[in-house]
């Protein structure tokens, strides 16, 4: 099975959370139908079975039905090739569902987007929740940190092996419009 593969510095920005201005037009007002924010739960929960083996989670997620994208927006959002350089990004969606999930990786570091078209902010930190207490996580403010601009809340843990960050997010520029993502990403300690 073929699945999209992009290298590239916005992929990249994109796992990162740069502090970019949040676009209100892209913040959703009224809340995903139930079934989809189920099916990003669901996503979402595969994602933290298995973190932080991406393989792993991407193959259960190819299993429960998602394939490559073939959304005819996505080129528009895609680095150049002269970009492309700075970590492999893998991009799939799952039929009759608004839900797009990322994965990225690259030399110990990785990271799983679970983003749902129409998604609110609100939804997005129910989305991420889970996981910052699977991880036993601390948000920004108990670590005496602020948030960025599109960030809902934030969270951060540290174990022997590496640091996991997760995040809820407003808005997500790989959406197709209106739309939120909750990111799970994890650092390899060297």
């Amino acid at each position: 099975m073929k699945i999209l593969k992009v290298l590239g510095v916005v992929g990249i920005a994109l796992l990162a959370g740069c502090d970019t201005p949040v676009d209100p037009a892209l913040v959703s007002a009224a809340p995903a139908a139930p079934q989809q924010f189920s099916a990003a739960k669901a996503a979402a929960a595969i994602c933290g079975r298995n973190a932080p083996n991406w393989s792993a989670a991407e193959a259960q997620l190819v299993a429960a039905g998602y394939r490559e994208t073939t959304s005819d927006w996505l080129p528009s959002v895609l680095p150049s090739t002269a970009a492309q350089k700075a970590g492999q990004i893998t991009i799939l969606e799952k039929p009759g569902t608004d839900v797009v999930v990322q994965f990225g990786t690259r030399a110990g570091e990785g990271a799983c987007l679970v983003g749902l078209k129409n998604m609110t902010p609100q939804q997005s930190y129910a989305l991420a929740l889970p996981w910052a207490q699977q991880f036993d996580a601390e948000t920004n403010a108990e670590r005496g940190n602020g948030l960025a601009k599109n960030a809902v809340q934030a969270w951060f843990a540290s174990d022997d092996d590496g640091n996991t960050y997760i995040a809820a997010m407003k808005t997500w520029p790989l959406l197709d419009g209106p739309g939120a993502v909750a990111r799970l990403m994890y650092y390899r300690k060297r």
